[in-house]
């Protein structure tokens, strides 16, 4: 359970609860469907031009293009090869593979940004297109759009015959996407996180998030432009029926009501979250963009973003199949 300290008002408030954060680390669910097909392909209408087509694989995971040569993902789940790949899922046309630079930042091969769980990588090619990365303050209340290859929901959670949630599969290597909305902004040992919660709400691609989707994008719409605001986390976890230590019943899930359900783990304690019949909903978090800006700019040098132009097979030197999941 958050254990919460209000700050004046428009500051953000301090978290000082403890996240599950598996070592594969975190899945899109989605609310609506269990159906594995779904927000596989770039989304339209509302959700039109809202990161899709700037994602790309770093192994088994996903980055963000920030810059001509540059993106940007998680740090927690390691070094994860030499190359990123803009899958023909995401650029419309053809798979394309760009070599990582191992002699950035002095044959570091990437920087990261001190505080945060935010890494940026450099590749040796360029990119045709990238992303615009969120400079303000005002995520709280804003539509957004998060990116992964996790697995999507599995069987039900239930207390007797009443559905809480959904246990979370396995990662599966697919690239999904979801929506929410910004709930609030935390403050940890890995810096400022977006929350946003996983309400029971249908028919809104309402999602959440599980293992396999760290390092994806969190994109915000700011007007009628879609920036990139946060980069997926971690997730409300683990959840259990009792607080018994060393039973191993504890599981992973997307949880829209944590009503009657306890919450942590063996090693830190479980907290009892009761039952009153209106929904707690689990939260996902996602590292926060905007505090980290000038850090990142200063490191991407990123001129103003071009219109997506797309790739041609013809001529491309850097065409490869897709590798392997």
């Amino acid at each position: 359970m958050p254990n919460l300290k209000l700050l004046p008002p428009c500051l953000p408030l301090l978290l000082t609860v403890w996240l599950w954060l598996a070592a594969s680390s975190f899945g899109i669910v989605l609310l609506d469907t269990d159906n594995a097909l779904a927000n596989t392909t770039a989304p339209t209408g509302f959700y039109a031009d809202s990161g899709w087509a700037f994602q790309g694989e770093y192994g088994s995971f996903l980055g963000t293009m920030i810059g001509q040569q540059y993106f940007i993902t998680a740090q927690h789940f390691g070094v994860q090869g030499s190359t990123f790949v803009s899958t023909a899922e995401f650029n419309g046309v053809a798979d394309v593979t760009y070599t990582i630079d191992a002699s950035a930042n002095g044959g570091a091969g990437f920087w990261d940004i001190a505080g945060t769980d935010l890494r940026v990588f450099k590749v040796n090619e360029s990119f045709s297109s990238w992303a615009e990365i969120y400079t303000g303050s005002s995520e709280a209340g804003s539509a957004m759009v998060t990116f992964g290859r996790g697995g999507p929901r599995g069987s039900e959670v239930t207390i007797g015959p009443t559905a809480h949630g959904w246990y979370t599969t396995g990662m599966d290597g697919v690239a999904r996407w979801g929506a929410n909305e910004v709930g609030a902004i935390y403050t940890s040992g890995v810096g400022y996180l977006l929350s946003a919660q996983f309400d029971n709400v249908s028919g809104q691609n309402e999602a959440t998030l599980s293992s396999g989707d760290s390092g994806g994008g969190v994109f915000i719409k700011v007007g009628a432009q879609w920036q990139l605001a946060g980069i997926n986390y971690a997730v409300d976890g683990f959840f259990d029926t009792n607080n018994t230590v060393g039973d191993f019943s504890e599981f992973d899930a997307a949880l829209f009501d944590k009503g009657g359900f306890y919450e942590g783990s063996d090693g830190t304690g479980w907290n009892f979250h009761t039952d009153t019949g209106l929904d707690k909903p689990s939260s996902m978090y996602a590292s926060r963009i905007s505090t980290s800006s000038t850090e990142i700019l200063a490191i991407v040098a990123v001129p103003e973003p071009g219109s997506m132009v797309l790739l041609m097979v013809a001529g491309m030197t850097m065409l490869r199949r897709r590798r392997p999941v």
